[in-house]
């Protein structure tokens, strides 16, 4: 009774400091702890809260010698450790809330509850074998099957770990088997989650039997039959034993259930071709198999009887609903049969198909599958569609193309649908026909909009797909022949379509696309607001945003869309760890692994790693002003010269392409291959901008005493001999240096020796957009930067009077040649034509590429100023060695050089960003104009004119924004005079 009144007392005294921390009142907070303190030393819980308030005061010091003297003390109430641990998570140290927990169990071995935070500790860790420990603990404490299977499941993540050997996963995976079978045999199992963990357990270890046997014992009565969870594990289970006919048989029980499951179809389907395969009989059949009800359809014949009497006896059923699985089953059952079915009866199944499922928004989708998975040749695809023509015109001779019902619309809408994805893309219909084409489209568009009257904002119009086709058309011819009309008409009318359906996610994603195609960053910006991409989808979305902004130079905006989409990769960590958390607490142990196996596939992102090196180098163009400003942000990045820590070979593209449908074969491959193109180019690109990050990391750090390192690869770069810098060998921090310049010329090589896409061909509409990589390349930029670090390690060693190399080489030669690449940056974007829109923006790409060499070149000067400093002084005192003035001469004369050449291209690249608004992007955007033209969509004037607007907008924003740039980096070039 004492200790609950004390309890309420202390209680009644922390009151207000709770309450300014609630508040964001944290001086107050701290004012009101150390008052308490004053009354009480001892009072742990006042201690904690004053740690807190100063953490969020940022006296960090002081908040860990507060917390310090609490770990000592070894407290084991639950407020003041609550509050520790609050401390600790806002200090990002989650080890100290692990070691205060453990201090405090220790203290009191049989308090439950702190046990119970030191196993969830453990977990926030990913320390298994702590975490089993504790699991055995509390087990051992209170006799609870939660903590015993706690301790289950560790033995599993423990196993699963990438470090665990094979040896020691089969051991931890069979110790986890016994401690449950321990329990199996004591009649212990009380929850659905601990049979499920059972079944996890043997699964890993491929004993599917004793898994099956599981399921078909008392134990499998455990399990829900939601979702026909047993029968579908059951499939599983005995398809990887290769047990066909008991496969055969339970999936007929389950479509004779459910007629309309297509899993069980392709299943069931695939049972029957292996038992065709084997040769089985009934007659051949064990005893067990002679008890299998239904029993097994060992041929296609009996599968096609089996498939029939299912769709006989759904469609007897008054007022039954059409079913599409029977239909597609049957098709599936005759196309597996192969040379035996005749290619026109498959193609009248087709049109049967049709006919009756055609007026669903799915029977494109059902009929691409279909004509995707088996062998139809290209005649089969034209006899299929010219059939269906003949339908819709037979139905409505005069108005099929504008149709009078939904349900008549829908199957028009098919029919062009599959038109166009299914036929060859090689042999593509004239300009004039496609554009014909798309007019007729735009027509059934507006005829289908009188279907959507009254429907909600969040719904979509039923004639949507015929905006989306004839916008990917439009969008084939405008990238074949580059008309800025095409495209005017094209957004023009898709953003049409849009106000008519704001919902409508496809036209956004599509109008996304284009507008990103021509650098119209502005437009994106409003778009990516509208599709509202956040949390994950800034992993699979956000390659359709972020390098849009970067290329086309509106670097706010991409600051501000890399800060969000950063946010959810630094949660990653300390959310799902939240989440395992809850799996625990609550024994959902099948997540636990899906869970793990998600945050690994966040952690090792390779839209994460790219948009973690662009933010930095955005940071350093933009932020860097002066020396001193230099030194900061560096400090503020924590760049790690030394090592990389991006994980090459376990790094994941996680970009969704398939959010874009796409429904033909051959646009499938050609979608695959770009893609993979596409990631390769991504990759080589993320190594650039790594390399040249840690380059300028290693070269600051010449400046600030050097780096210690183990002699390298590169021992050979004048270790013997030299002066001291700073008291540390100069030439360690050098060797870091000349490794990432040899790491750099071996990629700048690789480059050479590859073909890279060019810039300018067409994309499928799904695949991401071309890479920044050919251009940078291509212009010269990344020999130009190569060949400016080579120069800094040159003035670095004259500076240090450090052995020069002699012999020439191919990385000497990119040195020599830097004034004459950095000049020519200019002159290569002066000298590319703008005639169409794809051109701007390319010339924009090259433009925001040649401010950023412009940028990089001022931050290495200005590392260089800051080595020469000590050189200008001595230079000016007397009594030097002649040697040694002269090597001093020589370091001041090649940074002088290079300062003023690089100074006089900013100043020629920023005369040429103001002159482009008038020379260039002026004169494009007045033919930009469709008054005397045929619009596609009709009423679509006043929306042409806002999409004009939009992107002249956006043009004037990047050149605005690179002027901007270029301003800062002139400015500081002519500070280092």
């Amino acid at each position: 009774a004492r200790s609950h009144a004390d309890s309420s007392i202390n209680e009644r005294r922390l009151r207000p400091v709770y309450d300014y921390l609630d508040n964001g009142n944290h001086k107050k907070a701290l004012q009101e702890a150390e008052k308490l303190l004053k009354k009480q030393k001892d009072f742990s819980c006042a201690k904690a809260l004053k740690a807190l308030a100063l953490v969020r005061l940022t006296r960090m010091d002081e908040a860990y010698a507060t917390l310090k003297e609490l770990q000592q003390e070894a407290v084991t109430d639950d407020p003041t450790l609550q509050a520790m641990t609050l401390c600790y998570r806002e200090l990002e140290r989650p080890e100290l809330i692990v070691e205060a927990y453990e201090r405090a169990s220790q203290k009191e071995p049989q308090n439950e509850e702190l046990l119970t935070h030191l196993f969830m500790g453990y977990v926030r860790l990913g320390q298994a074998k702590q975490q089993r420990h504790a699991a055995l603990a509390l087990h051992r404490l209170r006799h609870k099957n939660p903590y015993y299977f706690w301790a289950v499941m560790s033995l599993v993540v423990e196993a699963g770990q990438p470090d665990t050997s094979a040896v020691e996963r089969s051991t931890l995976l069979l110790l986890a088997q016994r401690m449950v079978d321990k329990f199996v045999k004591e009649g212990r199992l009380e929850a659905e989650a601990e049979v499920q963990l059972y079944l996890m357990v043997l699964e890993m270890q491929e004993k599917y039997q004793e898994a099956l046997d599981v399921l078909e014992g008392p134990l499998g009565e455990i399990l829900t039959s939601y979702l026909d969870f047993v029968p579908q594990h059951k499939v599983e289970l005995l398809s990887k034993l290769q047990r066909w006919p008991q496969v055969n048989s339970i999936c007929k029980s389950l479509l004779l259930d459910n007629p309309d499951h297509w899993l069980f179809y392709q299943l069931y389907l695939d049972s029957v071709e292996k038992l065709q395969a084997s040769g089985w009989t009934p007659e051949t059949q064990s005893e067990k198999e002679a008890e299998l009800r239904p029993r097994p359809d060992h041929t296609f014949e009996l599968a096609l009887d089996f498939v029939e009497s299912l769709t006989g006896a759904w469609t007897s059923r008054p007022g039954s609903s059409v079913l599409r699985g029977p239909f597609m089953a049957r098709i599936s059952v005759l196309a597996r049969e192969g040379a035996g079915t005749s290619r026109d009866l498959l193609v009248g199944l087709l049109m049967e198909f049709f006919e009756r499922t055609g007026h669903k928004a799915s029977c494109v989708l059902d009929i691409s599958h279909l004509l995707s998975s088996f062998t139809f040749s290209e005649e089969d695809v034209v006899r299929l569609l010219d059939k269906m023509e003949d339908s819709l015109k037979a139905a409505l001779p005069d108005t099929w193309h504008v149709p009078p019902d939904v349900n008549t619309m829908q199957r028009h809408l098919t029919w062009c649908q599959l038109r166009y994805y299914l036929t060859r893309r090689d042999a593509p219909p004239s300009k004039e026909q496609r554009l014909q084409l798309v007019r007729d489209l735009f027509e059934s568009y507006q005829n289908g909009l009188r279907f959507g009257i009254g429907l909600l904002p969040t719904d979509f119009q039923p004639s949507d797909n015929y905006a989306i086709l004839a916008g990917c058309i439009l969008l084939d011819v405008w990238q074949e022949s580059g008309d800025n009309r095409v495209l005017l008409w094209l957004l023009a009318a898709l953003e049409r379509a849009l106000l008519n359906s704001p919902s409508c996610f496809q036209l956004k994603l599509l109008l996304l696309k284009v507008y990103g195609r021509i650098g119209a960053a502005t437009a994106c910006q409003r778009l990516a607001e509208l599709l509202d991409i956040k949390h994950i989808q800034h992993d699979t979305l956000g390659y359709l945003v972020t390098p849009v902004f970067l290329k086309a130079g509106h670097l706010q905006a991409a600051g501000t869309n890399m800060n969000s989409a950063l946010k959810l990769f630094t949660g990653n960590y300390k959310d799902t760890t939240d989440y395992l958390i809850s799996c625990y607490k609550y024994g959902s142990f099948t997540k636990i692994q899906e869970i793990v196996r998600f945050r690994e596939r966040l952690n090792n992102s390779l839209q994460f790693a790219t948009l973690t090196a662009e933010k930095m180098i955005l940071e350093l163009l933009l932020e860097v002003k002066s020396q001193e400003s230099l030194k900061q942000v560096m400090s503020c990045l924590e760049i790690d010269p030394v090592h990389d820590k991006t994980a090459w070979h376990e790094l994941r593209d996680n970009r969704d392409v398939q959010i874009f449908r796409e429904w033909g074969a051959s646009r499938k491959k050609l979608l695959a291959d770009a893609l993979e193109r596409s990631r390769q180019e991504e990759v080589m690109w993320l190594r650039i901008r790594n390399l040249l990050l840690r380059l300028l990391a290693a070269g600051h750090a010449l400046t600030q005493g050097g780096l210690q390192r183990p002699v390298g690869r590169h021992a050979d770069h004048g270790d013997d001999g030299g002066c001291q810098a700073n008291g540390e060998r100069p030439q360690a921090g050098l060797s870091v240096l000349c490794d990432l310049l040899g790491s750099l010329g071996e990629l700048t090589r690789e480059l050479d020796a590859s073909t890279l896409a060019s810039p300018a061909s067409c994309f499928p509409v799904q695949c991401p957009g071309p890479s920044r990589l050919p251009l940078f390349v291509g212009g010269g930029c990344l020999r130009t930067l190569q060949g400016l670090f080579h120069w800094l390690e040159q003035l670095y060693r004259h500076c240090e009077d450090l052995p020069v190399e002699s012999v020439p080489s191919e990385d000497s030669k990119v040195r020599d040649n830097l004034v004459p690449l950095v000049k020519s940056l200019v002159s290569d974007v002066r000298a590319r034509e703008v005639k169409s829109l794809l051109d701007a923006q390319m010339y924009l790409e090259q433009l925001v590429n040649l401010a950023e060499v412009v940028g990089w070149c001022s931050l290495v000067l200005t590392v260089g100023s800051t080595i020469v400093r000590p050189t200008r002084n001595a230079v000016t005192r007397k009594g030097k060695k002649k040697k040694e003035a002269a090597t001093d001469e020589v370091a001041l004369k090649q940074f002088s050089l290079l300062l003023a050449e690089v100074e006089a291209v900013a100043a020629e690249a920023r005369s040429l960003v103001g002159d482009s608004r008038v020379v260039l992007l002026a004169p494009l955007m007045a033919t930009l104009s469709v008054e005397e033209e045929d619009p596609i969509l009709p009423s679509t004037g006043d929306t042409a004119k806002d999409v004009h607007q939009r992107i002249e907008q956006s043009y004037e924003e990047s050149l605005k924004e690179l002027g901007a740039l270029l301003d800062t980096k002139l400015k500081l070039l002519r500070s280092l005079h």
